[in-house]
């Protein structure tokens, strides 16, 4: 289980570093693809935290990340402002999918980037409790 958990963090990783290499370097930057990787990053580090705690529903095929949220619930402190990044990230995971569904700029990709690493960050610490 270990190494499934850590191999889910390294994939949560590897969608934000594509995520800040895509705002380094492109230019126009494609915000949509940048918050689509933020998104992705964001609910593989909660499904790592899911799998480290083992839970008896096992690991749900949803993309709602407050409701991946919530299944933690019960087994860790979840801070509120994660809540509020997972309903800001959890639609640019399928609307942005599609061409016109949303309009983001760089301040949205610039946003979807600190929450993305901050909930990385807070699963990295809390799945290795």
């Amino acid at each position: 289980m270990e190494q499934e958990v850590k191999r889910w963090l390294e994939i949560s990783e590897t969608d934000l570093n594509v995520a800040k290499h895509l705002f380094k370097t492109y230019y126009p930057k494609p915000c949509e693809i940048i918050c689509y990787h933020c998104q992705q990053c964001a609910e593989k580090a909660i499904k790592a935290v899911i799998l480290s705690f083992g839970l008896p529903s096992g690991l749900p095929k949803v993309h709602d990340l407050s409701y991946l949220l919530n299944l933690l619930k019960d087994s860790v402190d979840i801070d509120e402002k994660y809540y509020d990044y997972a309903d800001t990230l959890m639609p640019y995971g399928v609307s942005v999918r599609y061409p016109n569904e949303m309009y983001l700029d760089e301040s949205h990709a610039k946003k979807a980037l600190l929450m993305a690493q901050e909930i990385l960050d807070w699963a990295k610490n809390t799945a290795n409790k």
